[in-house]
């Protein structure tokens, strides 16, 4: 008896193409009909009327040359049972992913990558000491940390607190450290560590900044980082919960000794700096419970 017919409809292409660690699906598509000079369309759908059995990994694994179980790894798919996507407090969001990264593992630096990661924990590229996180549109903007190790090591300090706190708690004291860091420096709180940063990283200011400038988040991220240290250790955070003025006044002066003000606060901003303090460490007690658990 005669086999059925069954019609070869994905071919391996000619240059073969590794997939960069945790790529997007559409990312390394682009890249590999970049590579073979072919637009993506027709990797997605080279027949208009012949349908494969092969599954969208079997896909691209027949289409890069790759083992399927390099494409799984590599390449996660965006869906709610993705067994290799975090979900809930890990979730994750396509980024780009460090240019200098992406010009290791595939010997064009001018390639971009986009890549799935946190959007609140991942900011820096530790090894490369480059900043890819908050703001950066493009691999082009992302900028080099060399002579600013604080940045890097905020990093590590991020990380080690998401090891030890975990995402719930953490993604809160982020949240609410990096918003309140921004509205604290329209009030005039002035660090001159930050001054300092920026002056480093932008020695000419441009006429027009942009409020969203990554070079203005990644100046004030130290600060950030270590005002989460702050919120998220239960015995600072319960000094500004307690209701006794003394306890609070701990908490307070501490905070100022870690992060001084190098001028005062306007008269208006000093009752909304304090009862800031006072929400902050409510809200993340809020999910204290929770990530305990």
């Amino acid at each position: 008896m005669n086999r059925p017919f069954e019609a070869v409809v994905f071919r391996p292409l000619p240059r073969p193409l590794k997939p960069f660690p945790q790529e997007t699906e559409a990312s390394f598509l682009d890249r590999l009909a970049t590579a073979n000079a072919m637009p993506v369309q027709r990797l997605q759908r080279p027949s208009h009327w012949l349908e494969s059995r092969l599954d969208p990994v079997g896909r691209l694994s027949v289409l890069s040359g790759q083992p399927r179980t390099s494409i799984q790894y590599a390449i996660p798919r965006w869906e709610r049972q993705a067994w290799n996507i975090p979900q809930g407090a890990f979730a994750v969001t396509p980024r780009w992913a460090c240019r200098r990264c992406v010009a290791r593992r595939t010997g064009s630096p001018g390639q971009g990558v986009m890549a799935w990661m946190s959007k609140l924990h991942d900011q820096v590229c530790i090894p490369h000491r480059l900043w890819i996180g908050r703001a950066v549109e493009a691999p082009a903007y992302q900028f080099d940390l060399a002579d600013l190790p604080e940045i890097v090591a905020a990093q590590k300090r991020h990380y080690r607190l998401l090891r030890r706190y975990g995402p719930d708690m953490v993604n809160v004291c982020y949240e609410q450290t990096s918003r309140f860091w921004t509205t604290l420096l329209q009030h005039g709180y002035r660090i001159s560590d930050l001054t300092r940063r920026l002056a480093r990283l932008q020695p000419r200011p441009a006429r027009s900044v942009r409020p969203w400038d990554p070079k203005r988040y990644a100046a004030i991220y130290p600060e950030i980082v270590k005002a989460m240290v702050f919120y998220a250790a239960p015995r600072w955070r319960g000094l500004a919960l307690s209701g006794a003025d003394e306890d609070f006044r701990a908490f307070h002066a501490e905070f100022v000794r870690r992060l001084p003000n190098e001028s005062s606060l306007r008269t208006t901003a000093k009752p909304w700096f304090i009862h800031q303090l006072r929400m902050i460490a409510h809200t993340i007690e809020e999910v204290a419970p929770s990530a305990i658990e």
